[in-house]
């Protein structure tokens, strides 16, 4: 027909306004992976309908259908991981552990280096948490320890940014205000504010008590 004929000479812009949804997604603008759409239909309602243009209107709605068919199931953000290595005293390790607490990184392996009092560290650091990590370590080792950072790779977030307690157990635990500090939102509002985009927050939360300020 020609309305079928019409829409195969649009897949070319169909399939631009998934690249331009997927290079760009919802959460925070930054490409998506992992994600798998299925198109299930196409339809014109009205030849007369295709016309100047109409090839952007294309690649705009395939572009919005990709974004809001993300938004209506769960999403995780996946974090950049460095591999961390560096040898410390025995003396230093607890220090060197401390600082890696710190920064929510996870220790793979520590082994003692034969004939030394030396351990070899290794650990997971998230990019994120990476930013004054080498000084920090040796300030607090007094410079006994030297970490070397090689990227690794990326690791999905377990934690729902938007998560909030519904069942009975999860209210019971948390709460109906849910204080305790969501792991994922708080990377999510941080790449939104490095990206100059909208960051949905509140200047008063949880509201109790009262003071006045003299």
């Amino acid at each position: 027909t020609p309305a079928a004929r019409e829409i195969r000479s649009f897949v070319n812009n169909i399939d631009v306004g998934f690249q331009v949804a997927t290079q760009a997604g919802s959460l925070c603008e930054e490409p998506v992976t992992g994600v798998c759409f299925e198109l299930l239909d196409i339809a014109i309602a009205s030849t007369d309908e295709i016309e100047g243009g109409f090839a952007g209107r294309v690649i705009a709605m395939m572009r919005e259908a990709c974004r809001l068919a993300m938004l209506v199931q769960p999403m995780r953000l996946v974090m950049a991981m460095y591999r961390c290595a560096l040898v410390v005293p025995s003396a230093s390790l607890g220090k060197v552990y401390a600082v890696l607490n710190k920064r929510n990184s996870t220790v793979l392996s520590e082994e003692m280096r034969e004939g030394t009092d030396s351990f070899l560290v290794t650990a997971l650091v998230p990019v994120t948490e990476s930013f004054g990590f080498a000084e920090e370590m040796r300030k607090r080792t007094s410079g006994l320890a030297m970490p070397q950072l090689v990227f690794s790779h990326w690791e999905p977030v377990p934690m729902d940014p938007f998560w909030t307690p519904s069942t009975a157990e999860e209210l019971e635990l948390f709460g109906d205000k849910a204080d305790a500090p969501n792991h994922a939102r708080l990377l999510l509002d941080a790449a939104r504010r490095r990206r100059g985009l909208y960051v949905e927050e509140k200047i008063v939360e949880h509201a109790e008590k009262q003071r006045t300020l003299s």
